[in-house]
């Protein structure tokens, strides 16, 4: 494997997938690093896995209307919960199955092992040294759990560990009202599990219109107990969790916690492009380019903060750039504000999006 390249690619996930998707039709000269499971978040923790366990609980749901349709006896059905769950995960391993094999295909070019910058130009994995004109940096994220929180251990359950569960406990908590909190909030009601979600704002899905956020409220709390507007603490009992919110003090077996996702940039060698470095997410960077600084480097998917449905036309961008280095002009403008559309699985549909965006062909 040459040492001195064109582009190295920090991450084997969706983004860094994209980037060198875009690479190789230029060159062969990149490599591909990557520390921890390879799959993407998507396909291992993410949208295929929660939507194959939401599927089931529609599905299940979906007995409640069986009577308009002249269809009898659906009060008699019953739901195999470890059944459910081995086909979530059946078909999550056949979507990163496939994952695997594109990276696979790439034979030396890619390499597993722990990345480190050296400088704008340099890369360390182990005791080999990378030299390339450009360096894309798609580490993706993790979620985010208060330390204090953390010594719950399995009663504790976050996107990462949740389908990776052999069963569902009768009662669990989930903390977290976002997209992610309350599609999976209303998929374990209807899967059967009492659940009581929670969150420190009074927001719903990031829904800013206030009518279609008090529609959304009353159609999910038909499902599910919502406890809104106040900050939450978890304690361990003898046999769970005890969840307090403001005049809400319950005890459930089991958390979820979804309440957000930070950039997986420890240990990565930032100090090292001689940037400006905080302890809260990635170091500054253009969103028209995707570059930091004036640097052959470029930060992309998840990892810099774009909602993780939205990486790929940003990631084309940096990978692009990092070919075309040093450019005259960006490959990519981002004056058109990105709409963000996630359908949580509750009807009416949940949307935030610029009144500005209109569409264009890609």
């Amino acid at each position: 494997m040459p040492t001195k390249l064109k582009v190295i690619v920090i991450g084997a996930g969706s983004a860094g997938l994209a980037a060198v998707q875009q690479v190789r039709k230029k060159s062969d000269q990149f490599v591909l690093i990557n520390d921890g499971p390879y799959g993407t978040t998507c396909a291992r923790v993410g949208c295929m896995p929660s939507k194959a366990l939401i599927e089931a609980a529609n599905a299940f749901h979906a007995r409640k209307k069986a009577q308009a349709f002249g269809i009898r006896g659906s009060d008699q059905l019953s739901i195999d919960i470890p059944a459910v769950l081995q086909r979530v995960q059946a078909l999550r391993d056949r979507f990163v199955g496939g994952v695997l094999r594109s990276t696979e295909a790439l034979g030396k070019r890619s390499i597993a092992g722990r990345a480190r910058l050296l400088g704008p130009n340099q890369v360390a994995v182990g005791d080999q040294v990378f030299h390339a004109s450009g360096i894309v940096i798609a580490t993706g994220s993790s979620p985010i759990v208060p330390q204090s929180w953390q010594a719950l251990g399995d009663r504790l359950l976050t996107t990462d560990t949740l389908f990776e569960q052999a069963v569902l406990p009768a009662r669990m908590a989930v903390i977290g009202l976002g997209g992610v909190g309350i599609e999976m909030a209303q998929a374990l009601s209807r899967l059967g599990v009492e659940v009581h979600a929670f969150d420190r704002s009074d927001g719903l899905a990031g829904i800013s219109d206030p009518v279609v956020a008090e529609a959304a409220r009353q159609a999910l709390s038909e499902e599910f107990a919502i406890h809104a507007g106040h900050e939450v603490e978890l304690s361990g009992t003898t046999s769970g969790v005890r969840v307090q919110a403001g005049p809400v003090d319950i005890e459930v077996d089991r958390v979820l916690v979804a309440i957000g996702r930070k950039p997986n940039l420890g240990d990565l060698g930032l100090e090292a492009l001689g940037v400006r470095l905080d302890e809260r997410g990635p170091p500054p960077f253009d969103r028209s380019t995707m570059q930091i600084a004036d640097l052959p480097v470029f930060i992309a998917g998840d990892v810099n903060a774009t909602p993780v449905c939205c990486t790929r036309r940003p990631t084309r961008a940096a990978s692009r750039a990092s070919m075309q280095w040093p450019m005259r002009r960006p490959v990519f403008s981002a004056a058109r504000p990105w709409p963000l559309c996630s359908r949580t699985p509750a009807s009416p549909w949940s949307a935030s999006a610029s009144p500005t965006w209109t569409p264009t062909r890609a």
